[in-house]
């Protein structure tokens, strides 16, 4: 009995072996018995090969101006936390973890301000001072400098430019203004055209003219009003309204005909 049950089990591999070599040619794995046993009827799932997809090229590197605007607004971030968290629970403990990190920053600013300054000394160039002085002997000196080249254009200036002025025989500020625009002619030569909005006159220019659109042109909207001129190509320049002294004259004439915006800055 136990040959024939040994003769059984052979002839039943066997064939189970045969068959498995004629079934396994129409599969895409090796063998039913090559499949793991948790799988649904031994079915085996051959997992597909992952091919490589094309390598990306290096992130560009950051520049040094780049990593540093990164690194001022972590600070930043960092500090703003910091104080809210402070405002929000003002224990000790944040309000000195706060005061330390700001202390810090401004350590920073303080190295910053240092280096300015020496690279400022070094490099004359870059001196905004030298232009605009804040030392009182050379703001003396550059004041009478300038006044120098105003009163030397003026005498220039009067040969095209006229100033108009627009006012009210019954206007205070009108009536304080006229002595200085008088002394502006008398002083330079530069012709004055004065101009009553109500038909009135003032001491210093009893023969006005009537307003005619000019106020309208001029755009006045309160007087007494002052404008520039050009006899040759009609051009008007305001320089301004309300009580302006001689000297305020004679700075905003230079300035609006002989320098060009950002000059004196």
């Amino acid at each position: 009995m136990r040959k024939e049950w040994l003769a059984m089990m052979t002839g039943c591999l066997l064939v189970s072996s045969a068959s498995a070599t004629v079934i396994s040619g129409g599969i895409d794995y090796p063998s039913i018995w090559a499949c793991e046993e948790t799988k649904f009827h031994w079915y085996c799932d051959v997992e597909p090969e992952i091919t490589p997809g094309p390598t990306k090229p290096g992130a560009k590197a950051k520049s040094r101006e780049e990593a540093a605007l990164e690194e001022l607004e972590r600070l930043r971030k960092a500090l703003e936390a910091k104080r809210a968290l402070a405002l929000m629970q003002p224990s000790p403990e944040n309000l000195k973890t706060y005061i330390t990190a700001q202390e810090a920053l401004m350590d920073r600013a303080s190295v910053f301000s240092d280096v300015w300054r020496r690279v400022i000394w070094a490099n004359p160039d870059l001196n905004y001072q030298l232009r605009n002085p804040v030392n009182n002997a050379a703001i003396q000196v550059r004041d009478v400098e300038r006044t120098q080249k105003e009163r030397a254009s003026m005498k220039e200036i009067a040969r095209e430019w006229g100033v108009f002025f627009v006012f009210r025989s019954d206007c205070p500020y009108c009536h304080r203004m006229a002595p200085a625009l008088k002394l502006l002619a008398d002083t330079y030569g530069i012709t004055i055209f004065p101009i009553s909005l109500d038909g009135g006159v003032l001491p210093e220019f009893p023969s006005p003219a009537r307003d005619n659109g000019m106020a309208r042109a001029l755009d006045v909207k309160q007087v007494p009003y002052v404008a520039l001129g050009n006899i040759k190509d009609r051009r008007l320049i305001p320089l301004g309204s309300g009580v302006l002294s001689v000297q305020d004259i004679v700075e905003r004439i230079y300035i609006l005909t002989q320098t060009q915006p950002g000059e004196l800055y």
